[in-house]
């Protein structure tokens, strides 16, 4: 079972900032090939803005994307997963709360990566891999 911090190994998260536009934000998802973007004050997660997000608060609610701040339409309600946590309580807490993206922070609660079901589901291959080889072996 492997730490939250060696599953993120590597990972540049994309973030923004609360007066980013929801273009701005959206613009930065779209380079870095994610889903989400962490919006971050001092290097802290305080919201994450979703394609989910733009599609419902901005798309279907008729907001000009040059016009809205990030902050305005992101999930503020946030919860988040420390890189020493491990993969099986990022999978009870993302389950749990039917959240596809979570933040990882450090012990300053400084950004460390964001957390999908994606990393979740490459991490347990692994681990199966892993398990299977040694079987063999």
């Amino acid at each position: 079972m492997s730490k939250l911090r060696e599953v993120l190994a590597g990972q540049n998260p994309v973030s923004a900032v609360p007066s980013d536009t929801v273009r701005e934000a959206s613009k930065k998802m779209a380079e870095g090939n994610v889903g989400c973007v962490v919006i971050v004050e001092d290097g802290k997660p305080i919201g994450v803005f979703t394609e989910r997000d733009l599609l419902r608060r901005v798309m279907l609610a008729d907001q000009h994307t040059d016009e809205v701040a990030v902050s305005e339409v992101m999930t503020s309600d946030l919860i988040t997963l420390n890189g020493d946590d491990d993969t099986r309580r990022a999978q009870a807490l993302m389950r749990k709360h039917h959240i596809r993206h979570m933040p990882v922070v450090d012990s300053d609660g400084l950004l460390l990566g964001v957390l999908s079901i994606r990393d979740l589901i490459a991490e347990e291959v692994q681990e199966m891999r892993d398990y299977i080889t040694l079987m063999e072996g």
